[in-house]
């Protein structure tokens, strides 16, 4: 208790009011404000002392949460905030201009709207993979520009998308109120790395959010606790080995290139699961519900299982807004493939404007269509889902490899360096020199065979502790990050996409 007390007098200090508010209102975007820093939650912990007061008042809760989820976002992308806030206008109007059209001219207005979305993300994220391909292909000389990738903006351009065309579909209504819409887009726990919500499973509850009980608070607290555990304690320190190898892979023997795969395998799963379970706790809080972004992904038994547990919003959204709209399985056998190969190809380069993303997503895409030609003739059972199980996990931290390498050649590199280069010492060695790492690398490994339905039972079963006792696992899962974690606290993996 005395750490928590000593962190937060540190983060306040005795520094001058007026230097204070100034240092407050300072943004980074080198440095985005996350949600493991003690300075959110402290401030998060005041924001919702006078959300509780307005809670009851719907106008003035919407506007107090609006507020405060772009002073979240200013705090991370500054000036940026402006180019959000305009395309939040702009898609409001388009919204409501394809309600109204009709025949031909709904298409158009649908087409002119997603494209304006996706043109701010084409914009500021692939014009150098555009300019060095280019210059590959036709001996030109374009120089690189030197633009800064607005924080969130991969996932609030699908989510836009994603409103866009359920209007145009019919699937919902336009949102009459701006301030709905803007409530939706803006909300702080998914706004900068998911998940991706979708406007129909979201806009029903802006103006009616769940009320409190014992119940919601225990299990937005638990998500809470378990996201911060899953980020500050198991993914941050899984880091440190993943850069060290990833840097200078070819200064490593192939099994700990073997191993930094597998690290950040559970690396990025902790540390995005980590932040969905902060952001899904977060928004229970205040008493909205986002739907699950992870399904014990490494318990899957095939690589179509692993994609429906794996980054669900995403899968999801590549699934209703790509695959199915370009024919899904109705064009036959070699068009649904090909369709799962596209499909994969736009959600890997989605991720970043490189080759690896390019390579990586086509790896899953070709892997998702040799399931579907195979499936049919594999045999069923238990032993053939864990024997599925192990060689997902592996074709999976295969492709991580390219996912997390600096560049394609450095990926090219690992591989080469895990097929030549791996003696039965090189394992033994990580044990005496690494233990601790070895030790955690095992009980991750372990943890994966449990079945997903213990787990989830107990979660459930923790509801019946008697809530007073809540208070005291929350400051003692605070007590424990602040003595084992690191000095430095790593921004989530996903706040780069």
């Amino acid at each position: 208790m005395q750490q928590i007390i000593e962190v937060i007098r540190q983060a306040i200090g005795t520094v001058p009011f007026e230097q204070l508010l100034r240092e407050f209102m300072l943004y980074s975007t080198k440095q985005p404000w996350f949600f493991t820093e003690f300075s959110f939650l402290f401030t998060f912990g005041l924001f919702l002392f006078f959300y509780a007061i307005l809670f009851t008042q719907n106008v003035l809760r919407k506007v107090y949460l609006i507020a405060f989820s772009l002073f979240f976002y200013y705090k991370s992308s500054g000036p940026f905030l402006g180019l959000f806030l305009f395309q939040i206008i702009v898609d409001y109007f388009f919204a409501r201009k394809i309600e109204r059209a009709e025949g031909n001219a709904k298409q158009i207005w649908a087409t002119i709207a997603v494209l304006f979305s996706l043109s701010f993300l084409l914009y500021f994220k692939y014009p150098n993979f555009l300019i060095e391909n280019t210059n590959w292909l036709l001996l030109t000389h374009f120089e690189s520009v030197d633009l800064f990738l607005p924080i969130g903006i991969s996932f609030y351009t699908f989510q836009s998308i994603s409103y866009l065309v359920d209007v145009y579909r019919g699937e919902i209504r336009a949102s009459k109120n701006i301030t709905d819409y803007a409530f939706y887009m803006t909300f702080f726990p998914h706004l900068v790395a998911g998940p991706i919500v979708r406007a129909k499973d979201f806009l029903n509850q802006v103006n009616s959010p769940e009320s409190p009980d014992a119940r919601r608070y225990k299990e937005s607290l638990l998500r809470i606790i378990l996201g911060l555990l899953k980020k500050l304690l198991i993914a941050d320190y899984l880091g440190k080995y993943v850069d060290m190898v990833f840097e200078n892979p070819s200064f490593y023997t192939g099994g700990e290139n073997l191993l930094g795969a597998v690290a950040y395998s559970f690396q990025i799963y902790f540390d995005f699961s980590g932040y969905s379970d902060i952001a899904i706790g977060l928004a229970l809080l205040l008493g909205y519900r986002l739907k699950e972004n992870f399904d014990h992904p490494y318990g899957a038994s095939n690589v179509t299982e692993f994609w429906r547990k794996w980054h669900i919003s995403l899968s999801s959204w590549l699934r209703d807004y790509v695959y199915i709209p370009l024919g899904g399985n109705r064009k036959g056998a070699f068009n649904t493939y090909l369709f799962l190969l596209i499909t994969m190809l736009v959600g890997g380069f989605w991720h970043g404007a490189s080759w690896k993303f390019v390579a990586w997503g086509a790896a899953h895409g070709l892997a998702l269509a040799l399931h579907k030609v195979a499936n049919k003739h594999l045999p069923e059972g238990k032993w053939m889902d864990f024997i599925g199980g192990i060689c997902t996990f592996c074709f999976v931290t295969f492709c991580w490899i390219f996912f997390r390498a600096k560049d394609f050649d450095s990926a090219l590199t690992i591989l080469n360096q895990i097929t030549y280069a791996t003696s039965e010492l090189d394992f033994l060695g990580f044990w005496f020199s690494r233990n601790e790492l070895a030790i955690l690398l095992i009980t991750l490994l372990v943890w994966i065979l449990i079945p997903s339905t213990w787990k989830k039972k107990g979660f459930e079963w923790s509801f019946y502790i008697p809530s007073i006792f809540w208070f005291f696992f929350l400051l003692a899962a605070l007590q424990f990050i602040i003595q084992f974690r690191d000095a430095l606290v790593q921004p989530f993996i996903y706040f780069q996409f």
